[in-house]
């Protein structure tokens, strides 16, 4: 990565799952940039998405799921993970974090670069996006 740019990866769950589930995926380093948040505190300061009528009932499901199955440039990928999860059964600790929706982030500091808010299940950010910017960041500050 360029010099400045830090990767961290933020999950609703327990620090000993997030282990678990770095070692189950094979994610090397883990413990360095991924981060567990038992109480979704940052989930909420970002005010991110939630609820079951708001998020998997969301009409843009479907679509997300199309578009990520259909998608030529990640499909792979996809498939890759989730072939992964069949053996792994990991919940949140509490029953209502379930439905929480993520969202990628890139900071300059205290500005925000870029803002992705998943609207529905399976919609998320494009990560080639989001590494151009923190790379054009990066080498700027070089």
């Amino acid at each position: 990565m360029a010099a400045g740019v830090k990767l961290a990866i933020v999950s609703i769950g327990k620090a000993e799952v997030g282990r678990d589930l770095c070692v189950h995926l094979g994610v090397e380093d883990g413990e360095e940039f991924v981060f567990a948040d038992p109480e979704n505190a940052l989930y909420d300061n970002l005010d991110l998405n939630r609820g079951i009528q708001e998020t998997f009932f969301n009409p843009a499901t479907p679509f997300a799921f199309k578009d990520r199955l259909f998608r030529g440039d990640s499909s792979k990928e996809l498939f890759e993970v989730l072939g992964k999860w069949k053996d792994a059964s990991y919940a949140p600790p509490k029953l209502e974090q379930a439905f929480n929706q993520g969202g990628a982030f890139v900071f300059d500091g205290p500005r925000t670069i870029y803002a992705h808010y998943d609207e529905a299940t399976a919609s998320h950010a494009i990560p080639d996006d989001m590494v151009d910017r923190a790379l054009r960041i990066g080498d700027r500050q070089v």
